[in-house]
């Protein structure tokens, strides 16, 4: 027998996929082997478990929240930009791209893959003897659940698409239409549905040392986010509110949930592998394991990260690629704990091999996944200083371009920040204060000013920007400004404050390159992506967005 960790494990289901590990930290023990046909697999409970494990992966890959999704295609909105002068590498940041975009046809096969993995799981395991019909149905709903993210992005990202919800058996499955976007709502619903009935609860999985699966309470808030996100563009079916409450409520009542006491605290736990169940519902477990020739990593940090451009191997090495809006730097209020953690006024200067502090507004970092930071905060405002720094990922030689960062997929604070906006959409802002309340109290802010913020329409707007404050760099702005149906709006302003700001002017247009996404923004076809090229010619039931031929 051969012991491989759960993360790492190769297994190839009817489609040829590979499928590596998720965030169980348990270890399995299987025999040496590169392929399993579905056929034959799925004789007993390891084996189940194997292959749940697979499916987790395809939420961990580069092509779906390694990178693209939350980094490469959320960059270009109020909370980040492309940070490089001279070229368009990331073209959907700049709403430069097209069908023919690879990026765009690595994230729709990603996730694909990953229906076809949970589909092949859903449908051979109610078959496997030797398990209690309890055991099934959790596995099931746990699959189910994974299922239902992939289809959340897919929906979110591209409107209609084929909805397959059977296992793939060959060519010709491929070729089906795009289900409107109520219809893959609807799908998504029913698994989250049998997912929260069937799932166990957070405490159960804390009493079983299950580290980093889903949950009933998770189903919930996934759920929640379904039914917030149906009640803006494109459907505008207000009367989701009620529901996205409900299910809030469900998350809220659950006793193992809350804040964590400090905000820093919560993203220094993601960086460090540490989980945290009271605050996050859900997150995707990284864990660098490179140097063991294994491909089990993430890029937070690194290309969304404090620049430090010094060394290779053994730094924290952080290309820095997203750049940090002006407009979240001046949004924060005074003496609000987020901003120091969210906003990085400092970089590693690799002529000097120490740190500098940087006062262009225009070139700050997104510090909330920090790979490094100052060691003495106090010698970096002291010129001339070698200022030491510290690694915070728990590892020896950290690699260069790969991090075991971890990544939220949703917190608490998300579900009372929802919770707050379905009640003022609902009802008005008279009982929404108190849920808006407890994430400024985690910031160290009172309060807010009901004067200010003192009806239906000005809470709307104060939940927007508290958004931005709490989730920034999460990979939730850009559906936020598509659902809200401001997204073009928002760039219009943000290209406001960008000229306003007195770095800009001072520049004579050197930073003409951070009002990209401003400028190409095209509200007729750039709230959805384009299908892959590919994707089109080999679906001969599938026609192109309109907006896109």
């Amino acid at each position: 027998m051969k012991k491989i960790f759960s993360k790492i494990t190769t297994l190839a289901l009817p489609a040829l996929m590979l499928l590596a590990g998720t965030a169980c930290n348990d270890f399995l023990e299987v025999e040496p082997t590169t392929s399993w046909n579905n056929d034959n697999f799925y004789k007993n409970a390891q084996e189940v478990q194997l292959g749940l494990t697979g499916i987790y992966n395809y939420l961990g890959l580069d092509d779906t929240y390694g990178q693209l999704l939350p980094c490469k295609f959320h960059a270009g909105t109020d909370e980040a930009l492309y940070s490089r002068h001279t070229n368009e590498g990331w073209p959907v940041s700049l709403y430069r791209h097209s069908p023919a975009n690879l990026d765009i046809e690595k994230a729709w096969y990603a996730l694909y893959r990953g229906v076809d993995a949970a589909n092949n799981f859903i449908a051979a395991v109610p078959s496997t003897p030797e398990m209690e019909a309890k055991q099934k149905n959790e596995v099931v709903a746990e699959a189910r659940f994974l299922r239902a993210l992939f289809y959340l992005d897919l929906v979110r990202w591209w409107g209609p698409v084929p909805l397959r919800l059977e296992p793939t058996k060959d060519i010709d499955a491929n070729n089906i239409p795009a289900t409107s976007v109520e219809g893959v709502y609807k799908a998504i619903i029913d698994d989250l549905t049998f997912a929260y009935q069937n799932l166990p609860s957070a405490q159960e999985q804390a009493a079983n040392k299950q580290i980093g699966r889903a949950n009933k309470t998770a189903a919930h808030g996934i759920l929640a986010r379904v039914y917030i996100t149906m009640a803006g563009y494109p459907l505008q079916q207000t009367e989701m509110f009620k529901l996205a409450a409900a299910h809030c409520d469900s998350v809220l009542l659950d006793p193992l949930y809350h804040l964590n006491g400090a905000y820093n605290k919560v993203f220094r736990n993601y960086i460090t592998n540490q989980y945290d169940p009271a605050e996050t519902l859900f997150e995707v477990n990284f864990q660098n394991l490179r140097d063991q020739g294994l491909n089990e990593h993430g890029r937070h940090g690194n290309i969304n990260g404090v620049q430090f451009t010094y060394g290779g191997d053994g730094y924290p090495y952080a290309y820095a690629y997203m750049q940090l809006s002006v407009k979240l730097k001046n949004i924060y209020e005074t003496g609000d704990s987020r901003y120091d953690w969210n906003c990085a006024s400092y970089a590693y200067d690799k002529k000097k091999k120490d740190i500098k502090r940087i006062t262009n507004e225009l070139k700050w970092w997104p510090g909330k996944f920090r790979r490094w930071e100052p060691s003495n905060w106090a010698d970096v405002d002291t010129p001339g200083n070698d200022e030491p720094y510290e690694v915070l990922e728990p590892m020896a030689a950290p690699d260069k371009n790969f991090t075991g960062v971890n990544f939220p997929i949703i917190r608490y604070a998300d579900v009372l920040l929802m919770r707050a906006e379905a009640e003022n959409e609902m009802n008005g802002p008279g009982n929404a204060y108190t849920y808006l309340n407890k994430v400024r109290d985690r910031a160290g802010l009172g309060e807010v000013n009901k004067t200010r913020v003192n009806d239906q329409v000005t809470f709307r707007k104060e939940i927007q920007d508290e958004r931005l404050r709490e989730l920034c760099f999460e990979g939730v702005r850009k559906h936020d400004l598509i659902r809200w149906g401001i997204l073009g709006k928002t760039l219009e302003e943000l290209n406001m404050e960008i000229e306003a700001s007195g770095d800009f002017k001072a520049s004579n247009l050197g930073y003409t390159h951070l009002l990209r996404a401003g400028e190409n923004f095209d509200a007729s076809k750039h709230l959805m992506l384009p299908y892959p090229l590919q994707e089109v010619a080999n679906n001969n039931q599938l026609d192109q967005h309109a907006e896109w031929q």
